[in-house]
């Protein structure tokens, strides 16, 4: 799975955490936030942290779960407990649902990703 794969499947994720925190994960992924730097970047940042820590406080989305959203699409890892938090996220999601390439008979599907999520150890990407 390449990385928009990955970034679709992060995304379904922060959607079964609920919509409060669903809204606010895909607010960064705007090309008014995507293309923005300096201050103006910062700034956006410095806030949209703070309120990824009162969602948590709340309990809107747990640390695991957040560490997984959050780290780098290109090398990563969550131990056992995310991995769990995870699974039990995703383990109602459809299993036919594509993250890889369609046209490919090893393409990338939830069946997989459930797979991995679930088998007692935890998940390591790069």
């Amino acid at each position: 799975m390449g990385y928009g794969g990955f970034g679709r499947f992060r995304n379904m994720v922060s959607e079964k955490v609920g919509v409060k925190f669903h809204e606010h994960y895909t607010s960064m992924d705007v090309p008014e936030v995507i293309f923005s730097s300096g201050d103006k970047r910062t700034e956006f940042f410095e806030k949209y942290n703070a309120a990824t820590e009162e969602l948590n406080e709340q309990g809107e989305v747990t640390i695991e779960v957040a560490n997984f959203l959050y780290q780098s699409d290109c090398n990563g890892k969550v131990d056992r407990k995310q991995a769990k938090q995870i699974y039990e996220l995703i383990k109602g999601c459809d299993d036919n649902i594509s993250f890889g390439y369609s046209g490919r008979k090893d393409c990338a599907k939830m069946s997989d990703l459930k797979s991995i999520f679930s088998d007692k150890t935890g998940v390591e990407w790069s």
